[in-house]
Order: structure tokens, then sequence, then C-alpha cells
């Protein structure tokens, strides 16, 4: 901006000197004026050149004074020229010494390079060694340790010897010993097998799993009630075998775990409620055995009050009337399990919770002969209020399709 603001000036004040001098120049031509005797025309020549020479001091000087970098190049021109061949040559020798530079420093990197392999190298070695020496302490205390551990069992050994010749000199004084007793084995083992094969030519009297006898502890807190109450269930049992075997049938009657009857007895005085007893044959009797026998213990409660639901499916009768007891059979099995699940206890051999007599079995199977071709609600409720232990009785419903009872038991 400045140096278009210096032309504009410089041409402008040369148009004003130009216009200035043409102005001087025609007065003088037209008035004929002489200048150092010159002649007119002479003298208007002469006024043009000291115009041209005038806009030409002009603009120098104004540009030496506008400009430092004009007066450098009219007045110091070889002052600036000697500068430059001196920066010059500082620059060519600056410019050596950068390539000296970069010489050294790819010499000192190369060598720097090689230098740290090598160190690389010799940390490798080092840490090669280093593993050495761990393997070869840990050998060392391995070795160390081993040689603990064989001593060790030398000790051992030495004892261990000293124990056998103990043992040796009191195995050959129980030899004698221990011939007799294996003759008495011989003699136990041979009156065993006598024993199998009279229980096998024996009959099985009770099956395990079978039920002796069952009842209903009150809750008290009287010890002496609790044990009384559970004396008389196994009395009860008792008497049973005796009405199957008769008194001589039976060695000691039902026999029970210690363990167990005391285990027994201390949930008993801890029960909350009234607890169901059952009596079950833990092993298969022939006659002359001991009735061994395991103690059941259940929370006792009413499961289904009198007439409360218990179970009802849909059948339908087919119209040759075939097939009349499996639906029975089916039915009954159903309610079987939903008491079951309802918390019933079964008979631990028959698995059935429950009875029905012959009436029943005979009015439903004539509901269905009369309804064959239809579909049959059949619903059972209880007939009366029934606990854990059961039976559990039944009153027995059939409705027909539209909804009409057809019988009642």
């Amino acid at each position: 901006m400045y140096g278009i603001m210096l032309i504009v000036v410089l041409v402008f004040t040369g148009g004003v000197i130009a216009f200035i001098g043409d102005r001087l120049g025609s007065k003088v031509g037209k008035k004929k004026l002489s200048l150092f005797g010159l002649r007119p025309r002479h003298t208007s020549i002469l006024v043009t050149i000291i115009t041209g020479i005038l806009i030409t001091t002009v603009t120098f000087g104004i540009l030496a004074i506008a400009s430092k970098d004009v007066r450098t190049a009219l007045f110091g021109m070889n002052k600036l020229k000697a500068e430059l061949n001196e920066k010059q040559s500082m620059l060519e020798e600056a410019s050596g010494a950068l390539v000296n530079v970069k010489n050294d420093l790819n010499t000192t990197k190369e060598e720097y390079a090689k230098s740290k392999k090598d160190l690389e190298e010799t940390q490798e070695d080092l840490e090669i060694a280093q593993q050495a020496a761990e393997l070869l302490r840990q050998e060392q205390v391995a070795l160390q340790n081993r040689n603990q551990e064989l001593w060790s069992d030398n000790q051992t050994l030495i004892e261990h010897n000293q124990s056998l010749a103990e043992n040796n000199q009191f195995l050959l004084a129980n030899n004698e010993s221990l011939k007799a007793d294996n003759l008495e084995l011989e003699k136990t083992n041979n009156d065993l097998q006598e024993g199998i094969e009279n229980i096998r030519e024996r009959p099985i009297i009770y099956r395990v799993g079978e039920l002796l006898a069952s009842g209903v502890i009150k809750k008290t807190d009287d010890p002496v009630k609790i044990q009384n109450d559970l004396n008389q269930i196994i009395a009860l049992a008792n008497s049973k075998i005796i009405d199957r075997l008769g008194t001589e049938g039976s060695k000691d009657g039902v026999w029970i775990y210690p363990i167990e009857y005391q285990k027994a007895m201390d949930r008993l005085k801890q029960a909350k409620g009234d607890t169901v007893i059952r009596l079950i044959v833990a092993a298969n009797l022939v006659k002359g055995d001991p009735v061994l026998t395991e103690l059941e213990m259940h929370p006792n409660r009413v499961v289904y009050q009198e007439n409360e639901f218990v179970y009802q499916k849909i059948y339908n009768v087919p119209i040759d009337g075939s097939n009349s007891e499996m639906l029975i059979s089916d039915f009954l099995r159903n309610v079987n399990m939903t008491a079951i699940n309802n918390g019933i206890l079964p008979n631990p051999l028959t698995g059935t919770v429950g009875v029905i007599n012959g009436n029943q079995i005979y009015a439903i199977e004539k509901a269905l002969a009369e309804n064959r071709g239809k579909d049959v609600l059949i619903s059972a409720f209880a007939a009366a209020d029934t606990e854990v232990l059961g039976p559990l009785r039944l009153h027995i419903y059939l409705k027909n399709e539209t909804e009409q009872e057809i019988n009642h038991e």
C-alpha cells in the first residue's frame, strides 16, 4: 500500500512539474524571452530541459526521502554488495559446517544404533545368565530339599524297619492264635451256610415296606405321655404279629433301633402339633426272626373336610359299553394320585390311600351302562373329615352331558 501511494505521488508531482514547465516554456516562447543571451527558441528548449532535469531530480529526491532502500541503492550499493558477498561467504561456510555436522550426526547415529544393539545383546546375555543362575539356585534348593527328604525317609525307613521287626516278632507270637481263630471262623462260616439254607427253606412272613401299625400321637409337653402313646403303637404292632404268627411265631416281636427310637422321642417332644407314626417292616421276615422295623413320622392335619371336592373328570362312554372298568380304574387312579399329592399317606406296598366298596363300583358301572355314547362327568368328594393317615372314603357323583344327576354315592 505504501509503494502504491509513493507511485501516485511521483506521478502527480511529475505531472505538475511538466505542466509548470510547459506553461513556462509557452510563455517564454510567446513573449520571446531570452536567457543568458540565447535566442527565444533556444531559451524555450533550455526551459524544457531544465524542467525535465527538475522532474528527475525531484523524483529521486522524493524516493530518497521516502525510502531507505532507495537511498541505499543510490549511495550504498558498493557497501551492500560487499556485505552481500561477505554474507554469501559466511552462508557457504555455514552450509559446509552444516554438511559436516550432518555427516557427524549420521556417523553418531550409526555408532548409537550399533551401541544400542550391543547393549541389547548384552542385556539379553545378562538376562540369560540371570535365568541360568536362578535355575541353578532353584535346582540347588530342590537338591537340598531332596537330600533332606531322603534323610528323613532314611530315618523313617530305619524306624519302620525296627517296627517291622517288632511286628514280625508279634506276628510270630500270634500265629498260633490266628490259626485257632481261623478254625473258629470256618466253624462260623459253616453255621452261616446252614442258616442261609434254612432261611431259603422258610417262607417270608412279612415283606419289606409292609405297614405293621400306625397311629396319631397328640401334641403334649409330657414326655411320659408321649412315650406311653408311642409304646401303645408298638404294642399294637406286636399284637398284630402275634395274631399272624402266634405266640411262638417270632422271637422278640417288633425290633426298633434304639437310636431311631430315641430320635423319634426327641422329635415328638419338639413337635408343634399332632404327629402320625407308622411302623414299616425294614426287611423281609421269615418265621422265627425278629421283625426289623422303621419309624415313619409325619405332621398330622386334616387334608379333606367332609364333602370337600377331591377330583373330577369327563369320560366318553363307548356305545358298546366296553372299557367301563378301565374308565373306573383310570378315575380311581387319578383320585389316588391327587390325594397323595395333597398329603394323604399311601400304603407302602399298594400305594393306595382310600377304600371303595363293591356297591359303589356296581352303581358306577350301572350308571355308565345307562349313558352309552354320552359324555359323563364323574366327581369325587370326601365322605368324612380325612387326616394324613387316611383312609380316604368317597362320595362319587355322575352327571351326563345334559347336567342331569344320574348317580350319587
